[in-house]
């Protein structure tokens, strides 16, 4: 396994790698490197150009426009050249995520408030699917959440997901609440859902939070 550190400011290090090397253990026994960059373009073009059956969503507009990328980055798993795993995170404040949200997505909105404090948002998941099942997808995300509170100080991680995926948001991803944000009549939110969903929750947990459910976490590597 390698660790490409091809941001121009957030860079794993040997003291996060050891800090955390149950879960890059998971990415060495998959034969994976790691990469971490600020180029959204890329991810964007790569999301894109998955068939929808691959990558059933649209991209999130969150990520398009980004041109100071000290509290953003996206995450690659590649095997050689081929990346199999995505996502990515940025900080916005959650008040201004809804916002625009609401004036991007019609319907029927929740007032649905999080923990306050440095707000980082995450998304576009995805996993090849020949690298499914392995748990990559978990644990790309809990690299991401290990990001966003080790190496950016955030206090809170949130994301958007359909309905559907609130266990797995809950249990495997490892969110301390998943709440009912809208109802979208005509579905399709970028990285979240496709047309046939209405429901969107969001769903977040804090820096706190995170660091006391580190023996639990690591239990699922194994």
């Amino acid at each position: 396994m390698a660790i490409i550190n091809n941001h121009n400011k957030i860079k794993l290090d040997a003291d996060f790698q050891e800090k955390h090397k149950e879960l890059f253990k998971v990415f060495s026994d998959n034969n994976l490197d790691v990469e971490i960059n600020g180029d959204f373009s890329g991810l964007k073009s790569f999301l894109t150009s998955l068939s929808k059956d691959d990558y059933p969503y649209e991209f999130d507009g969150t990520f398009e426009g980004i041109d100071d990328t000290t509290n953003s980055f996206a995450l690659l798993l590649k095997s050689g050249d081929t990346i199999v795993s995505t996502y990515a995170a940025m900080k916005i404040d959650y008040n201004n995520f809804v916002n625009d949200m609401k004036a991007y997505y019609k319907g029927t909105y929740e007032d649905v408030g999080i923990d306050s404090g440095n707000q980082l948002y995450s998304s576009c998941q995805w996993v090849s699917k020949d690298h499914r099942g392995k748990k990559l997808g978990m644990c790309l995300d809990h690299l991401k959440k290990n990001i966003v509170f080790d190496i950016l100080n955030g206090d809170v991680n949130y994301a958007i997901h359909k309905e559907a995926f609130k266990d797995y948001h809950n249990d495997g991803l490892k969110y301390d609440t998943s709440s009912k944000l809208a109802t979208i009549p005509e579905g399709d939110v970028g990285g979240a859902g496709e047309k046939i969903d209405k429901i969107y929750n969001v769903t977040w947990t804090t820096k706190s939070s995170w660091a006391s459910k580190q023996d639990d976490v690591k239990k699922l590597y194994s």
